[in-house]
């Protein structure tokens, strides 16, 4: 499962990279259940064995140009030169290098050892090799809506939780080596309880050695903690229940990595693995190494009369991470900040592509910033007091761009912010961090070209971004394509239908990733001549931790509300839900969910209709 995920990366970029291409992927069921739901791949061939002659019966019936290995094994690659794939890439070690026309070879030591290089790397490495970009070395993994769901039913003490949820990971596939002492662990979650009223889950694999280890911890806790052991979950389950962790603590084990492409804070505690195989870069994980003259071993069994490595990591060392983690609420710019930018002053940042231009107007710190004048005030009377939008054009700059700005939000805004996300976060954080991983998913969005922010103790002072102006673009709301506008013939019904398979795409590829818009309405959607759509207003996209079904269907309510009856028929608008789901035909579930959007976009239309709002669906 690590592996799996220590591998996302490289798929990301091949798929980016390979965008018209077919791919698909060979794996057992726990990894497809592991990596899916997702893009990366349009297909999934299921082994249940590991013969290879029966493995290259399966991939030959297929007829593939190309096998990518990212599996070490001499068996894969006897496979796929069984099979009589043209192309055949992977490294060349375990003696399989004769099976393969494009061959890698991992560093090695003078010693003749492999050079210790993060999995991460090494499978990016391949990616690179095929000509892909591998700037980002961020983990993925998302969660289906229907598990979070489950989670909750299945575990209802989460959804009551009045402090942080910790989840507790003490196993390990590897080998009991890695296990730090159950004592140890019952130890921690005792000081955790005590001092932040966390929610404890104790997650094991379902096999006896590592129950045993949950059921001493149970055991040895003063407090009442939940037991995987006792209540199994699924792998979508259980990416679902680390999404929804404030800290994760964990061996150096396959769900550590779950935590950490969740974006989770996490503590891990290694032993007799070097860390640096499994390094990510994640700035959120505090690593406490058990320094012993024995170790780095790489030995699943511990051959010593103690087990020096893990009993050199004490509770304190593990409760001062944990505790560190909790309490630094707040997440510096610099470690979030995608590559390409530059700190010009303390806190504020600016894409490098774009400093020049900031700085011959002189906007060289926010103070600068939030006292510039020189700009066309564009905003509206229904936004807050504290909020204020501007349409700059800088000199000689190739754009125009927005900038928004937040001066002393209330703090009753500041927690409904941190609600929304989890975490302390400040007005414009809203905006920038969602810009970051949506654009990581290929989700279009208006680039980000500056950001600052300014805190008190413990709230916002101020904080603005500038994004740059969409080129060649209008929303949905004032422009339609020609087509909508044009007499019905074959030509313009052909490039109506076009758009919205298009449009229903859009929208499905942006839920897919976990997020919700909560003003999902055509005003904030963007469309250029190119044929791309572009997603604005990001302050108001969340990725939520409960109701996400709630917040997609109030999204498609909103986005069926703002689409004008004149242009959309409810045979657009069934096209339009059919591309949306990926169906031929519709299925009770989605008869049932379909009835709950008309339901809620006409009572929408009362409430304009009472404020006497014109009704976009029913004009």
């Amino acid at each position: 499962m690590g592996d799996a995920i220590l591998c996302t990366p490289a798929l990301r970029a091949i798929r980016h990279r390979f965008k018209n291409s077919r791919i698909c992927f060979f794996a057992r069921p726990a990894v497809r259940e592991i990596l899916s739901p997702g893009d990366f791949n349009d297909e999934w061939l299921e082994q249940t064995g590991s013969d290879p002659f029966a493995i290259a019966k399966k991939l030959k019936d297929k007829r593939f140009t190309q096998a990518i290995l990212f599996k070490n094994s001499f068996a894969s690659a006897l496979a796929v030169f069984v099979a009589r794939i043209p192309f055949r890439l992977g490294y060349a070690r375990e003696g399989r290098g004769l099976f393969l026309t494009e061959k890698l070879y991992p560093p090695k030591l003078a010693n003749g050892r492999f050079k210790p290089v993060s999995m991460l790397d090494y499978y990016l490495a391949i990616a690179s090799w095929l000509g892909c970009d591998t700037d980002d070395r961020s983990l993925e993994l998302r969660t289906e809506a229907d598990d979070e769901n489950s989670l909750l039913a299945v575990l209802p003490a989460l959804a009551k939780a009045d402090g942080p949820v910790a989840v507790f990971v003490p196993g390990g596939a590897f080998g009991p080596s890695k296990c730090w002492m159950s004592e140890r662990f019952a130890q921690t979650a005792d000081r955790l309880i005590d001092k932040y009223n966390a929610t404890v889950v104790v997650s094991v694999a379902s096999n006896r050695f590592e129950q045993q280890i949950a059921g001493e911890i149970c055991d040895r806790s003063r407090h009442k903690l939940i037991n995987l052991a006792l209540t199994p979950l699924s792998l979508g389950q259980l990416k679902a229940l680390f999404a929804m962790a404030d800290l994760v603590v964990t061996n150096d084990t396959g769900p550590r990595h779950i935590a950490i492409a969740m974006g989770r804070k996490v503590v891990t505690l290694f032993g007799p693995n070097d860390p640096a195989w499994t390094d990510t870069g994640c700035e959120n994980e505090i690593k406490i190494v058990g320094r012993a003259a024995c170790s780095p071993c790489r030995k699943p069994l511990c051959s010593e009369k103690e087990h020096l490595c893990m009993e050199a990591i004490t509770v304190e060392m593990v409760c001062a991470a944990a505790e560190r983690l909790l309490e630094d609420e707040h997440t510096e710019l610099g470690p979030a900040v995608k590559k390409g930018f530059v700190e010009v002053s303390q806190s504020l940042y600016v894409d490098a592509d774009f400093r020049d231009y900031f700085e011959q107007a002189g906007l060289d710190g926010i103070d600068a910033v939030f006292s510039f004048e020189h700009s066309t005030d564009i905003t509206r009377s229904t936004l807050a007091r504290y909020r204020r939008i501007l349409r700059l054009e800088l000199d000689e700059a190739p754009a125009m761009f927005y900038l928004k700005r937040y001066d002393r939000p209330p703090v009753l805004a500041q927690l409904r912010n941190r609600l929304s996300h989890g975490k302390r976060i400040s007005c414009a954080g809203c905006d920038f961090e969602p810009d970051l991983k949506l654009a990581r998913l290929g989700i279009n969005t208006p680039r980000t070209v500056a950001y600052g922010e300014e805190w008190g103790k413990f709230f916002e002072k101020r904080s603005f971004i500038v994004t740059e102006e969409i080129p060649d673009a209008e929303s949905l709301e004032k422009q339609l394509p020609g087509c909508f506008e044009q007499p019905t013939t074959t030509r313009s019904l052909a490039q109506r239908r076009c758009f919205i398979d298009e449009l229903a795409k859009f929208a499905a590829k942006f839920h897919r990733s976990g997020f919700r818009h909560r003003d999902f309405y055509l005003c904030h959607i963007f469309y250029d001549m190119a044929g791309g759509f572009y997603l604005i207003d990001l302050a108001r996209v969340f990725k939520p931790q409960l109701f996400s079904e709630r917040f997609r269907l109030k999204d498609i309510a909103q986005l069926d509300y703002s689409a004008p009856k004149r242009h959309f028929s409810n045979a657009d608008r069934l096209r339009f839900y059919l591309r949306y789901a990926d169906k031929d035909k519709l299925t009770v579930t989605d008869k049932l969910f379909i009835r709950k959007v008309i339901k809620k976009a006409k009572r929408m239309a009362r409430h304009d209709k009472k404020h006497g709002r014109p009704v976009p669906f029913e004009t």
